[in-house]
């Protein structure tokens, strides 16, 4: 049996963009290798979304407001995301906020014990007039003062949750304080279920390194000339192509663009748009004469010797699931459906200008994990809340001189749900927003009602963050090992579900899945790779 020569990639998420941009790059038109990119949903990009509106409000002020449904800034610390923005030219749309701004310098918490929001202190000054002094300094002096006691050293069996290993280094209060509010900003989850070595390896680092203590690790670290954490695996095997991006990023705290992040994900398709043929859904996954061939929705067919999977792992699951009458069949790996995700609901609100700010100015604020339990937390659920405004005002569009006459609109966004679960009253039901605007009146410590937004945007996104629970590193070792066994040396399994969540993480993942395939002979031996992307 002989195929054409041809690359498949399946799934049109950023990860599998990654993986298709950073393949077209070393399979040019003339190595005669075909690629293919398969999509189920109607739109590529995955989680990421930006959307373009119109608002205008009855004293005549009109804006085009740009809305974001998924992540909306990025920190300039992935090389990954620096490369893809030299590699695209998208300089000249990057949007940047520096170090020095009111959105870097100003995050806040809101605790239950006080009135409207409490600012994280960013310097020593700050820290000594702060009310979170007395939890910060005792946290701080207890870890720096530990000496040896436990560390988790490099075997991927010691492990921990977030919660569990803050509350050793930090104290109890500490943890839920500040870690469960950073879990709830990042992964939407508990963060006594959250592993420590998948989803903060560099505390792990740190604490090995500082022998037990992770503040003298983080010393130890910036004094360093070359922190441990500073090289990579793929680094090692390929530099980044970064051209002039790392100068527009000094002194940058995060960043953007004009167009909301659906940019990265754009330009990646419009390079790759005249050379895929694009169909639509996988329906089967199944081994042929040492050949792995999927069937689409459309009855379309293609075959790969290589398959790299970057989907959410329930989804290989599925796919293996809807193969099992077949006697070619894959077999089944076991983890794929070993941890959660989370829901979260995404509600964009649109404020008209006032006269009074709506919110403080700042990045926006996270919720800490109820004293008691999630149960015993207020009906909505809420994890936390963005200041779009402060932050990226920037890719908001005025005509004319309205804005600095009448002053601009006000743009946040509101995250709910997650181990909260769904929010009450629902979405769906009339009395979900006015509920919402109480909640951020409270918060906000406001005596007056907020304005009426004059746009509101609800979203919910189902299962969308993968949750690596305790013991992670060592399931995903163990179906790495399972897809080398059952499905053969050509098979890989990638993705959010596996590593990191974050953009940067998708990114890096799908450019070490084509420097892998690529090294292992893909062109010299016109290997078919297919690289399953979350959808």
């Amino acid at each position: 049996m002989s195929f054409a020569k041809s690359v498949t990639v399946l799934g049109g998420g950023i990860t599998g963009l990654s993986a298709a941009f950073h393949l077209s790059r070393r399979l040019p038109v003339r190595s005669g290798v075909c690629m293919n990119i398969l999509e189920r949903s109607n739109r590529l990009g995955g989680w990421v979304c930006s959307d373009r509106v119109h608002v205008r409000e009855g004293a005549g002020d009109e804006a085009d407001i740009l809305l974001e449904s998924g992540m909306r800034t990025l920190r300039p610390n992935s090389k990954a995301l620096l490369e893809l923005i030299h590699l695209l030219d998208l300089a000249p749309y990057v949007l940047t906020v520096p170090r020095s701004a009111p959105a870097a310098r100003n995050r806040f918490l809101r605790l239950p014990c006080a009135d409207g929001l409490t600012t994280i202190p960013t310097s020593l000054a700050s820290l000594l007039t702060s009310s979170l002094a007395r939890v910060l300094v005792p946290a701080v002096l207890q870890d720096a003062l530990r000496a040896g006691q436990k560390v988790l050293h490099e075997d991927p069996s010691e492990d921990g949750s977030v919660d569990a290993f803050l509350t050793r280094h930090f104290g109890a209060k500490f943890a839920r304080m500040f870690g469960s509010a950073l879990v709830h900003g990042i992964y939407a989850a508990d963060s006594r279920i959250l592993s420590i070595r998948a989803a903060f390896p560099i505390l792990c680092q740190l604490e090995r390194r500082g022998r037990s203590s992770v503040v003298r690790g983080a010393v130890a670290d910036t004094m360093s000339f070359m922190p441990q954490s500073a090289l990579s695996e793929t680094e090692a095997t390929e530099p980044y192509d970064l051209g002039e991006v790392p100068n527009l990023m000094k002194g940058v705290s995060v960043y953007s663009f004009r167009e909301g992040m659906q940019t990265l994900t754009e330009y990646m398709a419009k390079h790759l748009e005249t050379r895929p043929n694009v169909d639509l859904g996988v329906r089967r996954l199944r081994k042929v004469d040492g050949y792995f061939e999927f069937t689409t929705d459309s009855g379309r067919r293609f075959t790969s010797t290589h398959v790299v999977a970057a989907l959410p792992l329930p989804q290989p699951h599925c796919l293996l699931e809807e193969s099992l009458s077949q006697t070619s069949a894959l077999p089944a790996l076991a983890h794929l459906l070993g941890n959660p995700s989370s829901s979260v609901t995404v509600v964009n609100l649109v404020f008209p200008p006032s006269a009074t700010p709506i919110h403080p100015d700042g990045f926006g604020y996270l919720i800490p994990r109820p004293s008691a339990d999630y149960y015993s937390a207020p009906s909505l659920g809420m994890l936390g809340t963005v200041f779009d405004s402060s932050a990226l005002s920037g890719q908001d569009r005025y005509p004319s001189l309205a804005a600095d006459m009448r002053g601009q609109f006000t743009k946040l966004t509101v995250m709910l749900g997650g181990p909260f679960g769904e929010p009450a009253p629902t979405p769906s039901s009339p009395q979900f927003i006015p509920a919402l605007l109480d909640g951020l009146q409270m918060h906000f410590g406001r005596r007056e009602r907020l304005p009426e937004p004059c746009l509101v945007r609800v979203r919910e996104h189902r299962d969308c963050i993968p949750t690596p629970t305790v013991g992670h590193t060592v399931r995903m070792k163990e179906l790495a090992e399972a897809v080398k066994e059952r499905w053969g040396p050509h098979a890989a399994v990638i993705g959010a579900g596996v590593g990191g969540v974050s953009m940067g993480d998708r990114v890096e993942s799908g450019r070490r899945a084509s420097i892998r395939a690529f090294i292992l002979g893909t062109v010299q031996t016109f290997a078919l790779t297919m690289t399953f992307a979350r959808v």
